[in-house]
């Protein structure tokens, strides 16, 4: 019976032992942003790797994708091993850093210049990896992955190993000197850049050197707004930096700008726009993505008539998109003339009187895109059920499709802007008018108005007539209304086929994890592609400023992974 006892008092201590090991060996979850610096443009973390590859590999559009491109599936195995690496840190010291690392991207500034009609990006930022692994064990495993990825990017760079400051930079660079792979390591923390001027300035503060974003009060508050404890991941652009962001990013969406313009933008923004936050979360076999924009507090209640809704409905004007339509929007304004005057007059009232003159012209440009000249006159013009579509990816400019409020102002729009020498022809039971010089077309269609590109008007024109739209059949629809779950109205949704930005996320990965090229464009990988449902993004006012949520099959991710494989 002593005997027994006494083998009894062994075991228990044993596994007393065993368990007080595990539990101080644990990783605790530390605050990366203590390396990001106080004045970054841009700061993206996950806490847990292992957690959002797992989200990812449970949406549907990686069970279907993964056979074709090599990737891995989630089984129970792996999640068994990845759960015993992270609690002990047994395992190799590959499986034990991805299970347990911590993941924090750093934009520390952004600026771009216009070469003729080329549009140049240059940024400095910083990739900051918490592997809460002993130095010993993570810093060939690092120094491995990052001098294979220099050999992928450069071919034959040449590796230097400088010490500075009692760091250690190991730099790997192109043979023509222009690009650079920069490593340093901070006891359990790996900072990878592709200047030294980053890595230096995260260290920096770190070290207490320079401020950094740790316990910002700003940051905190759109943390808890962003539910950013129960998040895959997390983003945040300061106040003092979204403007700037915002500045730097608009020459995308409205190319060619004007220099007058483009000061306007510089010198209003500041006014208008707040802190920026990002979160993503695992919904229903996809990825939700929630954005917030913050507004200035005086902005909210003038924006409120122009974001006012009603019960959204598919609108009729769904039976003119062709099937394979690539995005359609459907604002649900009670009133668009009345909701564009309240926009007006909402951001006028944050700018200077010579300003707000200026903030006219910068709406006309706004416009353009669409073929429309005069705003004010043309919403005033047509009811509530407007929709905007992309009829294909790479279209440069969007189709209008409106319910006629007053045809007469619509005719005599289209008389002015079309002028005396516009083409008409006949599209099965509808007519179709043409500029002389065939950039704009428009068309009227029962109690409809249509204004965009010729060739993109005809395939609406014909779509309705031949009813090859998504409207006529069920099994579209179901792949356009996969994630929908408005919760209230929205004052507009956007509907976008995501199965090139799903390919280009496989392909991305594939090629990272070394399984040769992707596949071709087999028929049987077509259709699978082609049956991922569409992306669905809902925008709305709320009281603090804008709000978006986008669910789609793989999320935010798809483009973060392609932009950070790039980088």
């Amino acid at each position: 019976m002593r005997r027994l006892l006494r083998w009894f008092t062994i075991v228990l201590l044993i596994v007393l032992i065993a368990l007080l090991w595990v539990w101080w060996n644990r990783p605790r979850t530390v605050d990366l942003t203590s390396y990001a610096p106080a004045d970054s443009l841009v700061y993206l973390e996950s806490n847990s790797l292992v957690d959002l590859a797992t989200a990812v590999r449970h949406t549907n559009a990686w069970q279907k994708l993964a056979p074709y491109y090599g990737l891995k599936s989630d089984r129970w195995q792996d999640r068994w091993l990845n759960y015993i690496a992270r609690a002990t840190g047994i395992g190799s010291a590959q499986n034990v850093i991805a299970s347990r690392a911590q993941v924090a991207f750093v934009m520390l500034d952004l600026t771009h210049n216009v070469s003729g009609e080329t549009l140049e990006y240059k940024s400095h930022e910083a990739l900051i990896v918490e592997t809460h692994t002993s130095p010993s064990r993570m810093k060939p495993v690092i120094e491995r992955y990052v001098g294979d990825l220099a050999r992928r990017t450069y071919g034959q760079p040449k590796l230097e190993r400088i010490q500075k400051d009692d760091r250690e930079f190991l730099i790997w660079t192109s043979p023509d000197g222009a690009r650079k792979l920069i490593v340093s390591f901070d006891g359990t923390v790996a900072i990878i850049s592709n200047d030294e001027q980053s890595v230096r300035a995260c260290l920096a503060a770190h070290g207490g050197q320079r401020p950094s974003l740790a316990h910002q009060p700003e940051l905190e508050d759109m943390r808890v707004r962003m539910r950013s404890s129960e998040a895959l991941a997390f983003g945040y652009v300061p106040s003092t930096k979204a403007p700037n962001l915002f500045v730097q990013t608009i020459p995308i969406f409205f190319v060619g700008m004007p220099e007058v313009l483009q000061a306007l933008v510089t010198v209003s923004t500041p006014r208008i726009v707040g802190t920026i936050g990002w979160s993503a979360h695992a919904f229903e076999g996809g990825i939700e993505d929630d954005y917030f924009i913050a507004l200035k507090p005086p902005l909210v209640p003038r924006l409120r008539p122009a974001f006012a809704s009603s019960a959204m409905q598919r609108p009729d004007s769904w039976a003119f998109l062709p099937d394979d339509t690539h995005s359609v929007s459907n604002y649900n304004l009670n009133n668009p003339g009345a909701a564009w005057e309240a926009l007006k007059a909402a951001l006028a009232s944050q700018v200077e009187f010579l300003t707000a003159a200026g903030l006219g012209k910068l709406e006309a440009r706004a416009f353009e895109s669409y073929g429309i000249d005069q705003p004010d006159t043309f919403l005033k013009s047509i009811k509530s059920e407007v929709l905007t579509a992309r009829l294909d990816a790479s279209s440069e400019r969007a189709v209008v499709i409106a319910r006629v409020a007053d045809e007469t102002a619509l005719r005599q729009f289209v008389a002015r802007r079309f002028g005396p020498k516009a083409i008409t022809e006949r599209i099965e039971k509808d007519e179709l008018t043409t500029t002389a010089d065939g950039h704009l077309s428009a068309a009227f269609a029962g109690n409809y108005f249509l204004l965009g590109p010729r060739e993109e008007l005809r395939r609406c024109l014909l779509a309705r007539a031949r009813q090859a739209t998504p409207a006529s059949s069920s099994a579209d629809m179901k792949r356009v209304d996969h994630f929908s779950s408005a919760t209230n109205e929205p004052a507009v949704v956007t509907y976008t086929r995501d199965d090139e930005r799903a390919r280009d996320f496989a392909s991305t990965l594939s090629a990272l994890g070394g399984h040769g090229p992707a596949p071709g464009n087999s028929p049987e990988m077509k259709r699978t592609l082609s049956a991922l449902p569409h992306a669905e993004t809902e925008s709305r006012l709320v009281p603090e400023g804008l709000e978006r949520r986008t669910w789609s099959p793989f999320g935010l991710f798809a483009t973060l992974v392609s932009f950070l494989s790039s980088r």
